[in-house]
């Protein structure tokens, strides 16, 4: 009988054990979206954003024909993610010859982005909303859309040189892509 008990205690012990970790298991395995992002979220808050950008290592870009504004890419700001994100910042100019920069992700196997900060003044301020948004339709002003098409996305890839994102901006068009 003695040791029929110590089998059972055994048994309870070692069956708790694994609903335990299975238990922890399928948690994980099963989080909620919310719960990842979340993760996601507090990821982001721990985002270095770059140094202030320099006028001469602005890449000019003209997403659409008629604008106030004239934008620019801060080469040395563009960065690659474990292969899924580009980040750079998009700089720009306004009529009465102000800068302003963004930090900028790009995601492109979900065609989305986020902005991690503005910089204004030599000021880097983080962006209160840090979620992934779809990239927008194609329109007046989306210099994002034109970015994530002409050269930071290849198709659902990202682009991983900084030379090829450089050549994109550069390439011919005759309208908005």
């Amino acid at each position: 009988m003695k040791i029929r008990f110590n089998s059972l205690l055994q048994f309870a012990f070692l069956s708790a054990l694994v609903m335990t970790c299975s238990s922890s298991f399928a948690q994980r395995l099963f989080q909620s979206e919310a719960a990842r992002d979340e993760a996601r979220v507090a990821a982001t808050m721990e985002v270095e954003l770059p140094k202030p950008f320099n006028k001469k290592d602005l890449t000019p870009f003209s997403p659409f024909a008629y604008s106030s504004l004239k934008f620019f890419i801060d080469k040395e700001s563009i960065s690659f993610i474990s292969k899924e994100e580009v980040r750079l910042t998009v700089v720009t100019l306004n009529e009465s010859e102000k800068y302003q920069g963004i930090y900028i992700g790009f995601r492109c196997d979900e065609f989305e982005y986020r902005q991690y900060g503005f910089l204004d003044d030599e000021v880097w301020r983080r962006h209160p909303d840090t979620s992934w948004r779809p990239i927008p339709k194609t329109g007046y002003n989306q210099y994002v859309t034109f970015l994530a098409r002409s050269s930071t996305c290849q198709g659902n890839a990202p682009t991983l040189s900084k030379v090829a994102i450089i050549e994109g901006l550069k390439g011919q068009r005759n309208s908005y892509d």
